[in-house]
C-alpha cells in the first residue's frame, strides 16, 4: 500500500533565532503545525524527514527533503505551496515549502476530512462517560454534525473482492446517556403520514458509533483503503446517516434546555 508523502524545500532556523544547535541527519522525526485541532484544541502532527540527495542540514541551511506524515489522515488538506512550521514540542525550529505531493490511491481530501471526524467522534463516544449531561449533549451535537457533514460527500467506491468488516466493536464501558433527553419523538419517514414512535439518543449515537469504528479499524489494518470508504459510504446512506439525523434535531432541542 503506497503512503502519502511530501516533497519540500526545508529551511532551518539558524540557532542565534531559535534553531537548535546542531544539524539534521536522514530519519529526523519533528512535529508540524498543520493549523489542526482536535476536539477544539489546537494540535500539531508527527512526520518523519527523509533527506533527499543531502545527508544532512545544518542550523541555517535548506535542502530537499520528503515528509513522511505519522498519522497520513491529518495531512489530507496540505497541497503544493503550503508552508509548513517545523517544531521541537512547542519550538519552531524550522520551515518546509511543499513542492510536490505524492497521494496514494483512494485518499481523496474528502477521505482523509472524514477519517479524522470519524476519529475524533469514535474518542468522543469513548469519553463521553467522563462529561457533564450538558458538555455531553453539547459535545454529541458538535461531533455529530462534523461527522454528518463529511460523510456526505464520502466517495463513492466499489468494495474490494473478499473482504470482511468483522463484527461490531464493544460498547463503550460505562456508557452515560443522557437522562431525562435519552427519549424523543420522531417520525420514522418524513414524507409518510403516519404516527410518531419513540427514539433514543443512545441508541442513535451507539448505532453511529458502531459503523464509523468498523471502518475505522478497517482503515487502520492490512485491508484496501476502499474496503473502508465503501463501509463508510454504504452504511452512510442506508443506516448511521438515519441515526445522525434524527439525533441532531432532538439535540438541537436538548441543549437549549440543558
Amino acid at each position: 500500500m503506497s503512503r502519502l508523502s511530501f516533497k519540500v524545500r526545508l529551511r532551518r532556523l539558524p540557532t542565534e533565532m531559535g534553531g537548535r544547535k546542531g544539524p539534521i541527519f536522514n530519519d529526523y522525526l519533528p512535529s508540524w503545525d498543520l493549523r489542526n485541532t482536535w476536539l477544539g484544541e489546537p494540535t500539531i502532527n508527527d512526520g518523519r524527514v527523509l533527506l533527499d540527495g543531502v545527508s544532512e542540514i545544518a542550523p541555517g541551511a535548506e535542502g530537499s527533503a520528503i515528509i513522511a506524515p505519522l498519522a497520513e489522515e491529518f495531512w489530507g488538506a496540505v497541497d503544493v505551496g503550503a508552508v509548513l512550521s517545523l517544531q521541537e514540542g512547542s519550538q519552531i525550529v524550522g520551515y518546509a515549502t511543499v513542492v510536490e505531493v505524492s497521494r496514494p490511491e483512494h485518499f481523496a481530501r474528502e477521505t482523509a476530512a472524514f477519517v479524522v471526524e470519524a476519529s475524533q467522534f469514535c474518542d468522543f463516544i469513548e469519553r463521553a462517560s467522563s462529561l457533564p449531561l450538558n458538555e455531553r449533549l453539547e459535545a454529541a451535537r458538535a461531533r455529530l454534525l462534523a461527522l454528518y457533514k463529511a460523510g456526505a460527500v464520502l466517495p463513492h467506491v466499489e468494495p474490494p473482492d473478499g473482504f470482511d468488516a468483522g463484527p461490531n466493536p464493544p460498547r463503550p464501558a460505562d456508557w452515560a446517556g443522557f437522562d431525562k433527553f435519552e427519549v424523543y419523538w420522531e417520525v420514522f419517514d418524513p414524507y409518510v403520514d403516519e404516527a410518531p414512535v419513540a427514539g433514543s439518543l443512545s441508541d442513535d449515537l451507539l448505532d453511529v458509533y458502531f459503523d464509523v469504528r468498523r471502518g475505522i479499524d478497517l482503515w487502520k489494518s492490512k485491508a484496501p483503503r476502499a474496503a473502508a470508504i465503501w463501509e463508510w459510504r454504504f452504511h452512510f446512506d442506508s443506516h448511521w446517516g438515519d441515526h445522525a439525523v434524527d439525533a441532531l434535531r432532538a439535540l438541537h432541542r436538548a441543549c437549549r434546555a440543558a
